[in-house]
């Protein structure tokens, strides 16, 4: 049957409107180019025969098959988007406002540029180092360092009259050490820190391993694990094994490597500016546990007896109180300032000197460790009223100090910051009014090590002469030379009840350390 004029042209005005909807949809939605897509399908206004129209048809079936194609491409990917929305919106914590959930995603796609930024290199690097450094749920970092030791003093055949002959001092050997740290936040208020190290379990006084041991594999013990809480910015308590609440690696107070079992306070106080400048005071407390005998009655013989306890008494333990302030001040933003004082209580002192005798380890460490030491603990080198004995010269030990810091930015020298910090401490033995009752620290510190090629030089005087120079090697490997000249003071004798384990005659002492170390 052959088509009139009138009906083909109606035909083709119905062809030419849907194809101006199809291309319109095309602007729309068509999100990538294509060969068939971009072809003109042009529709003559003359007469076309069957044929023709079949063709134009079949064309405009394929366009049409591929927009649907589109829209369900669309329609996937605004569904996508969607659950995203939503999976964002349920992660925003409870008081904050939510994203709208019907909201356009041309709307989310205009939103400000500042919200949508893309992190910097350094903080995708440090959030990559900061997963790689996990281990569940705990942070992992820690150090390990190699150490040159030697200890040297000569002879002393011909002492004073009533004292022995010392033979000369050569311990030469190499060490290492190597400390883990564990941490983790259980919640914003409360945290956990722990750290394993190797060390002699004998030798509370250092984390260094001795090379030798034939091929006998190392201990590596608790060395730190604490709960801190922290309520508030200027609140941090802290229980468990830990560093002591001054300690400020100067060796005054304490070893650097010595921890204790016990509690910790802190509490800062800020200030505004004002004009001693002071920004804020710290107050600070600390209680330890040295012991605890678990002795009912002392007995004659116990080793309590022995260290001056009385006799049908119960055993106590031993313990420190240790409190006191510090004040921090900022005079501009190359000078500041630290000073403070505190006070160092200890209660059954004599019970730290019986834990370096073979009666006293016994009772005062072998039962709390479970085991059995090779040895007792070093002596502290403070006077006894026998050689060798469990009491101390001093009765009381109620130490005061005091302590002052100087800091300043410093200078600069080919590209290398060389700030400088000057310490001063005193501290003095109130619980007693014997001589030798006093201490003292001077030190000096040049530079800091922060990245490679940094230098630091650090003079300190505790009446032993201390020389360090520090070396950055490379980001976290630092090269580290100390020298420490030391004099003794005084003999067994000079006073009443004064016994110590190495009189003024002895030998000027000479310690050589060189050593590197690793941080991770």
């Amino acid at each position: 049957m052959q088509n009139t004029p009138s009906q083909l042209s109606q035909v083709l005005r119905s062809i030419l409107a849907l194809f101006f909807v199809l291309l319109l949809q095309v602007v729309v939605f068509a999100q990538k180019s294509d060969a068939g897509m971009t072809s003109e399908v042009r529709v003559p206004s003359s007469t076309k025969t069957g044929a023709d129209l079949d063709d134009k048809l079949r064309i405009l079936q394929e366009v049409l098959s591929e927009q649907a194609k589109q829209l369900e491409e669309l329609r996937a990917t605004v569904a996508n988007q969607q659950r995203v929305i939503e999976a964002l919106t349920n992660k925003i914590p409870a008081g904050e406002p939510k994203i709208d959930e019907h909201k356009d995603v041309a709307t989310m796609a205009t939103a400000p540029a500042e919200q949508n930024q893309t992190p910097s290199l350094e903080d995708r690097v440090k959030k990559v180092e900061g997963k790689v450094a996990q281990f569940g749920p705990f942070r992992l970092s820690g150090d390990f360092r190699l150490r040159f030791d030697a200890i040297l003093r000569k002879a002393e055949p011909t002492p004073p009259a009533g004292f022995t002959a010392l033979t000369h001092q050569q311990n030469v050997r190499m060490r290492y050490r190597f400390r883990l740290n564990l941490d983790t936040d259980i919640n914003p208020k409360l945290s956990f820190h722990g750290q394993l190290a190797t060390g002699p379990l004998n030798n509370p006084l250092t984390n260094d391993q001795d090379f030798g041991e034939v091929t006998t594999r190392h201990i590596v013990a608790i060395n730190e694990a604490w709960i801190d809480y922290h309520p508030n910015k200027a609140t941090q308590l802290q229980a468990g094994r830990i560093q002591e609440i001054f300690a400020d690696n100067s060796r005054f107070l304490f070893d650097d490597d010595v921890r204790f079992n016990g509690f910790n306070e802190k509490y800062v106080v800020s200030f505004k500016r004002n004009s001693l400048k002071v920004t804020s005071v710290d107050l600070r407390a600390g209680q330890y546990i040295f012991s605890n005998p678990n002795v009912a009655i002392v007995t004659v013989g116990s080793p309590l007896a022995q260290a001056g306890a009385i006799v049908g008494t119960t055993g106590r333990n031993s313990n420190l109180f240790h409190q006191g302030f510090l004040v921090n001040q900022k005079f501009n933003d190359r000078w500041s300032s630290q000073f403070g004082g505190d006070v160092q209580l200890y209660r059954n002192p004599n019970q730290i000197q019986l834990a370096s005798t073979a009666n006293g380890v016994a009772l005062i460490v072998h039962n709390g460790l479970g085991i059995t030491l090779s040895g007792p603990l070093p002596g502290t080198g403070n006077a006894t009223t026998t050689s060798g004995g469990a009491i101390y010269t001093a009765r009381n030990f109620q130490i005061a100090r005091l302590t002052y810091r100087l800091n300043w930015a410093g200078f600069k020298n080919g590209g290398h910051d060389y700030p400088v910090t000057f310490n001063i401490q005193a501290a003095r033995n109130v619980g007693v009014g014997i001589r030798e009752r006093d201490a003292m620290l001077a030190s000096l510190q040049i530079g800091k090590i922060t990245r490679r090629g940094d230098m630091a030089f650090t003079y300190v005087n505790i009446r032993t002469h201390h020389f360090r120079f520090d070396y950055g090697i490379a980001k976290k490997v630092t090269l580290q030379s100390l020298i420490f000249v030391q004099n003794e003071l005084r003999n067994s004798g000079d006073f009443p009840n004064f016994f110590v384990p190495l009189n003024a005659f002895t030998p000027r002492q000479y310690r050589f350390q060189e050593q590197i170390a690793f941080s991770f």
